[in-house]
């Protein structure tokens, strides 16, 4: 296995503005590729390091910003209407526009000529397809049961779906048959749309698995469809290809 280093570092937003993230590094390997990790709406947890650190180990460099900048974030103890006032709340547009500037932190703090790649899970998997469409340049968008249809909300004028017509780069989707969030028919829709216009991409719909089957801190992880679905993932970060 690779040894590697970690370390908290603060990404500048301007106007004073400092975010706090997580960053894991191969020591000594050539670095394969960057990755810009998105966490689920429980921010950068024990779960998030554990993935950066994993694909360090890989020969994958891996940054984890806190959505949040440092606020408050939900718990998963938190009671459900806790976490629904959190996703209502929260400024989408503010978002993308700080995963762009993670984005570009990310490259220039990445080897020239490395692929960078953004991965996200849920509440980051949204602004991992949003990057896909409106973002700095990328090898690849990898959504792991991010959202794709929701009621448009003030915080939220528009719909990830809204957007899959303008994603350039390719596309790897991820998603639990048993999502209540990301049900089936949506995944089958951005396919659809995606095949119209012969956009590269793999989406895959995991039987059996549950939304956050990749988290192995929650009682939906799924042994199974997490085990492939981090094969598919590394595969396509070491070739920057989806076939």
């Amino acid at each position: 296995m690779i040894s590697i280093t970690s370390q908290d570092v603060r990404i500048p937003l301007g106007a004073g503005i400092e975010v706090p993230a997580y960053r894991a590094t191969p020591a000594a390997a050539p670095i394969l590729a960057s990755v810009l990790v998105l966490s689920e709406i429980w921010s950068v947890n024990p779960n998030i390091r554990s993935i950066c650190d994993r694909l360090a180990h890989n020969g994958i460099a891996a940054l984890a910003p806190d959505l949040y900048r440092g606020g408050k974030a939900p718990q998963e103890s938190d009671p459900a209407e806790v976490v629904t006032r959190s996703f209502l709340d929260y400024d989408d547009a503010q978002g993308i526009r700080d995963a762009r500037a993670f984005m570009r932190w990310l490259r220039t703090n990445s080897p020239a000529g490395a692929r960078i790649f953004v991965w996200g899970f849920c509440m980051g998997g949204r602004f991992a397809h949003y990057l896909g469409a409106c973002g700095e340049p990328l090898a690849g968008v990898v959504n792991f049961y991010g959202r794709l249809v929701f009621d448009r909300q003030p915080n939220k004028p528009f719909i990830p779906m809204d957007l899959a017509g303008l994603v350039e780069v390719p596309y790897l989707g991820l998603f639990g048959e048993f999502d209540p969030i990301v049900p089936e028919r949506d995944v089958e829709e951005l396919r659809s749309r995606f095949a119209a216009r012969r956009h590269p991409h793999l989406l895959k719909v995991f039987k059996g698995a549950e939304h956050a089957f990749f988290n192995q801190t929650r009682a939906s992880y799924h042994a199974a469809a997490a085990a492939e679905a981090w094969d598919i993932t590394l595969q396509f970060f070491r070739s920057g290809s989806l076939d």
